[in-house]
C-alpha cells in the first residue's frame, strides 16, 4: 500500500474509535481483557504521540501521557491531539527518510503502515466493546496479517521465546492472494516465507478471520477459520504469542 492508502486508513479508523467510545467509556473491551475503552483511548493516545515524535524528530522517544485524573472528556481531547500530531506528522513527512523503528524498513514509510494497522485493529476493539463491528477491508485485513506476521510476530518473540523448537504454521488466505509459512524456532527464531508449502498445521480463510485470530481477538470457530494438521498447535500458538 502507498503512504496515502495509509493515511487515509489511520484517519478513518481515528474517527470510528472516538465514535465507537462516545458514551462508552467504562464499557469492558472483551477482545482486549482486562481493559476498558477508557484504558483503549488512553493507549492508542500513547501510542499516536509516541510514533509521533519519533516521525518528527527521527529517534527513539518516550510516550506521551494523559493529563494527571483526567476525567472522560479530558482524556478524549488529549487523546484526539495526539491522532492530530500523528497524522500531521505523517503528511509531513517524506516516507522514504531514514527513521528509528523496531522493524524494516527503517524508514517513516514503517511507522505509515504500523500506526494505520494498529490504529484499524484498535477501531475494531473499540467497536466489539459496543457489539457492532465494520468489516475489515480483505487487503487491508491481508497486510494487516502480514505485518503481524513478519514484524510483530517476531518482536514478540525476542521478549517471550515460548517453548517452539521448528513448528511450522501455513497460513492461506482464501478471499484473495496471500499464503505465509511462519517457522517458530527455539532461541526466538521466526522465518516467515511468502509461498505455498506444507506446515505441521494449516490454517485457511478470510484475511479478517486470520488476522483476528493471529491478534487473539477471535477464536477459529468463530471466525470461520479451516484447519488441517496439528490442532493443538493452534492453542499453543494462541497462549504464548499474545497481543
Amino acid at each position: 500500500m502507498e503512504p496515502a492508502e495509509y493515511l487515509a486508513a489511520l484517519e478513518d479508523a481515528v474517527t470510528r474509535t472516538f465514535v465507537a467510545a462516545d458514551g462508552t467509556l467504562d464499557l469492558p473491551v472483551p477482545s482486549c481483557p482486562g481493559w476498558s475503552v477508557s484504558d483503549l483511548v488512553a493507549h492508542l493516545g500513547r501510542t499516536w504521540g509516541w510514533a509521533a515524535t519519533i516521525v518528527t524528530d527521527g529517534s527513539p522517544a518516550d510516550r506521551p501521557e494523559p493529563p494527571d485524573d483526567a476525567g472522560d472528556a479530558a482524556l478524549v481531547e488529549w487523546a484526539r491531539g495526539q491522532a492530530a500530531r500523528l497524522v500531521t506528522a505523517l503528511g509531513s513527512s517524506d516516507a522514504e527518510s531514514g527513521c528509528w523503528t523496531f522493524g524494516q524498513p527503517a524508514t517513516n514509510w514503517f511507522w505509515f503502515r504500523r500506526q494505520a494497522l494498529e490504529t484499524v485493529l484498535h477501531a475494531w476493539d473499540a467497536e466489539r466493546a459496543t457489539g457492532t463491528t465494520t468489516p475489515l477491508t480483505a487487503d487491508l485485513a491481508a497486510d494487516g496479517l502480514d505485518e503481524h506476521l513478519t514484524v510483530m510476530v517476531p518482536r514478540w518473540m525476542g521478549r517471550n521465546p515460548g517453548t517452539w523448537g521448528g513448528e511450522t504454521f501455513h497460513f492461506h488466505r482464501t478471499d484473495g492472494d496471500g499464503e505465509w509459512l511462519v517457522h517458530l524456532g527455539p532461541e526466538s527464531r521466526v522465518e516467515v516465507e511468502h509461498s505455498h508449502a506444507k506446515g505441521d498445521i494449516a490454517l485457511r480463510g478470510g484475511a479478517e478471520a486470520l488476522w483476528l485470530w493471529c491478534t487473539n481477538r477471535e477464536t477459529l470457530g468463530a471466525a470461520g477459520i479451516d484447519v488441517f494438521g496439528e490442532r493443538a498447535l493452534a492453542e499453543r500458538w494462541s497462549s504464548q504469542i499474545t497481543f
